[in-house]
């Protein structure tokens, strides 16, 4: 996958978050020149990214409808999405690699389209 950094532009605008992420968002949406480096594991910028993201999938109803959809995406896949990147990083933090990389990019990537449905990605 080519995208490993996030600007704030990339992210869903603050209505198409679950009210219960908004802590998580307003940090990252407020900084208009940074990028979120999605291969830097354990960074501040990266961990908040990473906590909206697991918001997101705690709370998927982000339409206010009750069917468990994103505008497209399975709640249930973004779920799948959230392990696959929980064993990678459990896997860099502990032996140091996963799929012999050193960095859970990919992974990190494939949960964020899955939660931000609409988000554009340059």
């Amino acid at each position: 996958m080519a995208m490993t950094k996030i600007k704030s532009s990339d992210l869903p605008s603050s209505d198409r978050v679950s009210p219960a992420c908004i802590k998580y968002h307003k940090p990252l949406s407020k900084k208009k020149k940074k990028s979120v480096d999605m291969d830097a594991i354990g960074t501040p910028a990266n961990n908040l990214l990473l906590d909206l993201m697991r918001c997101q999938v705690k709370h998927p109803n982000i339409n206010g409808g009750s069917d468990g959809k994103r505008g497209g995406s399975d709640a249930k896949e973004c779920v799948k999405a959230e392990k696959i990147y929980s064993a990678c990083h459990a896997a860099v933090m502990g032996v140091g690699n996963f799929k012999g990389r050193k960095h859970c990019g990919d992974e990190m990537e494939q949960l964020f389209l899955c939660v931000s449905p609409g988000a554009s990605l340059s």
